[in-house]
């Protein structure tokens, strides 16, 4: 699936390991609604301690994805104010998030609501099953413009994990502003030190915004109907783990530009840190520690910092490289890369399918019964995301707009490895 350099759509010009990131981020939700809905009494499966240690985090990939969309979005961003030049076409940004969100979420929308009856429909306050949402057009149409998380009726139905891209979509809406706030402070400074701080305003902003609304939720939890379940959706509630993603975009420009240089030991005390961190929220999940710390939700506060961790890793590059690091090099493996290229429709496919065939008894139980409904799950999922990314994604891809800063570095690069030209020294 991964195209050639003669093919490539317009915006191809990628970072090294972003796309191994992406398959990585799918794959562990894929395999996390694998292990909770296709056991054949519908209870997740007991398969020891993958059940206890590790297949409870998988939703982890969740935050991967929006710390990504944080760093790779908000960059030019950041990049126009620190260095001094015009801020990104907000028609162009605008444009080319339509382009990749929508097509193939409609697709895949239309499909399993109204052609498989494998959407999520609501026939009560507390009651979801797969069927069609023909007969629900207002609920139809609030998951089509993904408002399914701000209306009551709709909360959680359509495509089980389209509620994060829901969460996307208002960050992408909240983006440009927060890049005029940049824009704004940065316009008092005269230092290059008063320009980076007014790059940091608004990852404070939104960072103080998602720990704001994890308190109301706190207060607000238990109490009756759809205000604790929509707010907890709701992309105020996601909003500080965006701003990991975005502060390292910050560190990673000013890497570029040589306004700050990094110890020779950083990455071996990040690769520390990633495991110690991950080491302490599975076990003091497992104790049952961190949920009991409440209002700011330690549990996303360990784990958005670990994917901001692994993100570093990966790309945050030395100067004195010449070959990209070896983790950066294993997320661009080839199967990686296609998995990466086709992770948007994967996670919009596999829930509904995983469910449609739980529901029509095509699933086993027991322990080798889970790796037959993995094995199966990724079969035809991964086809059907093979086939949009295909016929609908690329094409839409190839329509996005390009800024001609990107053009002309397209045009310079032309012919060289993209990894090889990220390390390679000037003469």
């Amino acid at each position: 699936m991964a195209p050639t350099s003669s093919d490539s759509p317009p915006s191809a010009s990628r970072l090294s390991g972003i796309e191994g990131l992406r398959a990585l981020a799918a794959t562990s939700i894929v395999v996390y609604h694998c292990w909770r809905y296709s056991a054949p009494g519908g209870t997740p499966m007991d398969l020891g301690p993958l059940s206890r240690f590790v297949f409870p985090h998988l939703p982890v990939g969740v935050t991967l994805f929006f710390t990504l969309s944080g760093f790779l979005l908000y960059r030019p961003l950041a990049a126009a104010v620190l260095r001094q030049t015009p801020q990104p076409s907000v028609r162009r940004y605008l444009r080319n998030r339509t382009l990749r969100i929508l097509p193939a979420y409609w697709t895949i929308l239309l499909a399993t609501s109204l052609l498989l009856p494998a959407a999520l429909v609501r026939h009560s306050p507390t009651t979801l099953e797969l069927g069609r949402l023909i007969d629900q057009p207002f609920v139809l149409l609030s998951n089509a413009a993904l408002l399914q998380n701000y209306i009551p009726g709709a909360l959680d139905t359509g495509i089980g994990p389209a509620w994060s891209l829901a969460v996307e979509i208002i960050f992408y809406l909240v983006l440009p502003l927060l890049g005029w706030l940049a824009a704004a402070c940065a316009r008092r400074a005269s230092t290059p030190s008063g320009r980076g701080r007014a790059v940091l305003v608004p990852v404070v902003v939104i960072f103080l915004v998602g720990l704001t609304y994890k308190a109301i939720f706190s207060w607000l939890a238990g109490s009756a109907g759809y205000w604790p379940a929509m707010l907890a959706r709701s992309f105020a509630y996601h909003a500080d783990l965006f701003a990991f993603g975005m502060a390292l975009a910050i560190l990673g420009i000013n890497l570029d530009d040589g306004r700050v240089r990094l110890p020779v030991w950083w990455r071996k005390a990040a690769g520390a840190t990633l495991g110690l961190m991950v080491l302490l929220t599975v076990l003091l999940s497992d104790r049952g520690l961190l949920p009991a710390w409440g209002v700011v939700n330690p549990y996303q506060r360990m784990t958005a910092l670990s994917c901001a961790l692994l993100l570093a890793l990966v790309v945050l590059h030395d100067p004195e490289l010449t070959t990209p690091p070896r983790l950066t090099r294993l997320l661009d493996a080839r199967i990686l890369v296609a998995v990466g290229l086709a992770s948007y429709s994967l996670f919009l496919w596999h829930e509904p399918i995983v469910r449609l065939l739980q529901r029509e008894h095509l699933t086993v139980g027991g322990v080798g019964g889970f790796w037959v409904n993995l094995a199966l799950l990724g079969a035809i999922s991964g086809g059907l995301s093979a086939l949009t990314y295909r016929w609908v994604e690329r094409p839409a891809l190839s329509r996005k707009a390009r800024d001609p800063e990107r053009r002309m570095h397209d045009r310079g690069t032309a012919g060289m490895p993209s990894t090889a030209a990220k390390y390679r020294r000037s003469p």
